[in-house]
């Protein structure tokens, strides 16, 4: 009995170890399989690069109001620091030396004015007539059997170029009809004595008044807001005008869109050899009526959209495994062998990489490329007998769920 009991110990010996010589020797044909416990589906979402910078809010435009002390003697202000004003609201009162020969001047500014805009309203006629007999034209065009007219490009091109220049009249116009209407309101300033007032140009609050009448003695600040800040030497490698751009503070909530406009060609210093150059930008901000209120002054982060791609494939970053020379994942896919895949990568950020080529949306990758054993191995996990609920073998369906068991049956 003994006997027996050593023989069957020793050949059941030798066959394990056998068998491990076999699958572990370096030639073995054994095939070897991999445990994955780890694995995520390949995203799909948007991703954004961005440069950080710091900016301050500041006016979009600065108007500045003179007075000409040679032929005027200065009477008040009419208004005081940090006024709102609006286009046309009075800002001070001069009396003129020669009150005649300065309304005659007005009066002939303004006929010159008038004489302007009634020119540009004969040209808009004329050009609106261009335009009846061209469409007209296009109507009596002979039209050839396969659709085509002999003359259609040119006259399209003809009545594009007729209702450009009738826009571009009728904005010219505009400005003119302004200027006049400004003429008016200095002519009707004039009550019969020797004071006369100026307006102002445009709305928004008084920054600054020089009492000591020295030019400009009024400066005025639109309420529309603007940011401003300075790149490094190396922002400037990847920034240009035209791009997206989100502006961010503690004293506003979410975030303001807005246009980076102006990248300044020349640093806002002397350039030194000891020193880094700035270079300054300006931002248009996008605001909805009453959407923020921001304060001039408020210091803000800039953040520079410098790419940016949309429902792209990403993975995890420790899902990809680099090579010499080329990068790889490891798709675990429907035949339950784990693939192999050389990708081609793009923008990396936040921890997850762009996959441009090498996996869809939606497919299986490992989370631990050391744990493949080989490429084109077999794969298995751990069971979780809590995940096979009645809900789950529902969504998979009778037909999968047979696939899977004969997969895993003949594997």
């Amino acid at each position: 009995m003994k006997k027996k009991t050593a023989i069957l110990l020793s050949a059941g010996l030798i066959f394990v170890s056998g068998n491990l010589y076999l699958a572990l020797r370096d030639d073995s044909k054994a095939v070897r399989s991999s445990y994955i416990n780890s694995w995520a589906k390949v995203g799909k979402e948007t991703m954004t690069e961005t440069l950080q910078a710091a900016g301050v809010v500041t006016p979009e435009e600065e108007h500045h109001v003179y007075f000409n002390s040679n032929s005027s003697e200065f009477k008040n202000f009419l208004v005081k620091e940090g006024e709102e004003v609006d286009t046309g609201t009075p800002l001070f009162e001069y009396s003129s030396n020669n009150i005649d020969a300065e309304l005659a001047r007005l009066e002939a500014e303004k006929d010159q004015l008038v004489t302007e805009a009634t020119l540009l309203e004969e040209q808009i006629k004329q050009l609106s007539y261009l335009q009846t007999v061209s469409a007209s034209s296009n109507n009596s065009t002979p039209v050839f059997g396969d659709g085509s007219s002999s003359s259609s490009s040119s006259n399209d091109l003809m009545t594009v170029s007729i209702e450009k220049e009738i826009y571009d009249k009728e904005l010219e116009k505009s400005r003119v009809e302004a200027e006049i209407d400004k003429y008016d309101d200095l002519i009707d300033s004039y009550d019969g004595s020797d004071q006369l007032e100026i307006s102002s140009d445009v709305s928004g609050s008084v920054k600054k008044i020089n009492y000591e009448l020295n030019n400009p003695i009024v400066t005025i600040i639109s309420d529309t807001p603007k940011v401003e800040g300075t790149f490094t030497e190396r922002d400037l490698k990847q920034v240009q005008e035209g791009m997206e751009v989100y502006v961010k503070s503690d004293l506003f909530e979410g975030a303001i869109g807005g246009t980076l406009t102006k990248i300044a060609k020349h640093p806002e210093t002397d350039p030194s050899v000891k020193k880094e150059s700035h270079f300054p930008f300006e931002i248009e901000l996008e605001l909805e009526d009453d959407e923020h209120e921001i304060v001039h002054g408020t210091h803000v982060n800039v953040s520079v959209v410098t790419n940016q791609v949309v429902n792209t494939a990403t993975v995890s970053d420790r899902a990809v495994e680099k090579g010499k020379k080329n990068s790889y994942i490891y798709v675990l896919n429907e035949t339950g062998k784990v693939e192999k895949r050389k990708i081609s990568k793009g923008l990396q950020i936040g921890g997850k990489t762009e996959l441009k080529k090498g996996a869809k949306p939606g497919e299986l990758v490992v989370q631990k490329p050391k744990k493949v054993q080989k490429d084109k191995s077999p794969f298995f996990s751990k069971l979780k007998p809590s995940y096979l609920t009645k809900k789950v073998f529902t969504q998979e369906g009778k037909r999968q769920i047979f696939k899977g068991v004969m997969v895993g049956f003949f594997k």
